[in-house]
């Protein structure tokens, strides 16, 4: 068996290797560069520190009140109005009026034929201002004196806007019914300080109390006697889950955004340089002198990509060692396993390494006049 190219393949690498020693300042630059990025990592997680907050407990938070805001002045003329659909059914106007009664708040009642009606009517000027909140029972009423079904389903339509000014919060995408979790999830509990949830508001803007109202409404209306007996002897309250004590690391909020960068700074001179080395050798010929010697083209590109491999084996095991020292508080990289992130900087060197393949091949000298000319 011919073992000639192997001892080509090495004669290459030494070649590769000799050429690399003699460039000693960029040698230089590459590993100083990779020292002062990944020291400026450790400086600032020496610098942010870890704050711990909690453990958070809430308060109960009565849910058979309105909200103060509905007694302050009002903007537009009339009083607040309690609509509800349909307005044929006799029942439901029933039960209407019982949540207005239990309320203890002096609304106009407002019924409607058909969920359209209701929304022309808040289309008007000034209606749905003055519309706290829709009761909409999704049943089909034959007649006006049809009893309700004993699986009873309505929903609340409230206003997509904030009418509550005063509670620390400003609500500006609605209720937000189609997703489970925020866009952003917080590190801690949502709206930490506030025993009443926060946005959307659900105690804030009458929600919880109008629709205890209008269950107790409908409880009533099965069996009255029993559900005032349950409701003078049970006040019901909510209370928000408690939440455990947590740390804050403001560094992995600035670390998202600068490691990217570092390890980008740290690739580009090596990515730079590899530029460099390919043009300058086809610039001189030495690739053509190289060919016509016997080489084949696939030997001399595999020369230059185990060169520059091991070259960014060594930077990304400093990079690893910086990122996993012990310092205080916590190395820069907590959880993440090091042989894990030593191959996922290896496959970035590789792609980097053949992205630089590919641009070298859009140059024939290693200084040039065109808008790529700086590829040395």
């Amino acid at each position: 068996m011919d073992f000639s190219w192997v001892y080509q393949f090495m004669a290459l690498l030494w070649k590769n290797f000799i050429l690399k020693r003699r460039r000693l300042v960029a040698l230089f630059v590459e590993f100083t560069l990779t020292l002062l990025f990944a020291g400026t990592l450790l400086l600032t997680r020496k610098i942010l520190t870890i704050k711990k907050y909690g453990p958070f407990n809430y308060s109960l938070q009565p849910i058979d009140k309105l909200p103060a805001f509905l007694g302050m002045p009002m903007t537009f003329p009339g009083p607040w109005e309690l609509a509800f659909v349909p307005s044929k059914s006799v029942v439901v106007k029933s039960i209407v009026d019982h949540v207005k009664r239990d309320l203890h708040y002096n609304f106009t009642v407002q019924g409607f034929s058909s969920e359209q009606d209701f929304e022309e009517y808040v289309k008007q000027e000034n209606n749905s201002k003055k519309v706290l909140v829709a009761i909409v029972f999704d049943h089909e009423f034959q007649n006006s004196d049809d009893p309700l079904p004993l699986k009873v389903k309505y929903y609340l339509r409230f206003s997509s806007f904030q009418r509550n000014k005063y509670m620390g919060f400003v609500r500006t995408e609605g209720w937000e019914t189609g997703v489970l979790f925020p866009t952003f999830p917080s590190l801690g509990p949502r709206s930490e300080r506030s025993s009443h949830g926060g946005s959307p508001g659900y105690i804030t803007e009458g929600f919880l109390a109008m629709q205890h109202a209008v269950d107790i409404a409908i409880m009533k209306y099965y069996n009255h006697k029993a559900t005032q007996k349950l409701f003078r002897e049970v006040t019901v309250f909510v209370q928000r889950f408690p939440y455990p004590a947590y740390s804050h690391d403001y560094f992995y909020t600035f670390f998202g955004i600068f490691i990217p960068l570092v390890i980008l700074f740290i690739f580009s001179m090596n990515h730079l340089t590899l530029i460099q080395a390919i043009v300058w050798e086809k610039e001189n010929r030495l690739k053509e002198y190289l060919l016509m010697i016997g080489l084949s083209n696939w030997m001399l590109w595999a020369a230059y990509f185990f060169t520059f491999l091991s070259l960014y084996s060594v930077i990304i095991l400093l990079m690893c060692i910086i990122f996993f020292a012990k310092i205080e508080p916590v190395p820069v990289i907590q959880y993440s396993d090091p042989s894990l992130v030593f191959v996922f900087l290896l496959c970035f060197a590789i792609a980097t390494m053949f992205f630089s393949f590919m641009v070298s091949t859009f140059f024939n000298k290693g200084k040039s006049k065109t808008p790529g000319k700086n590829c040395q």
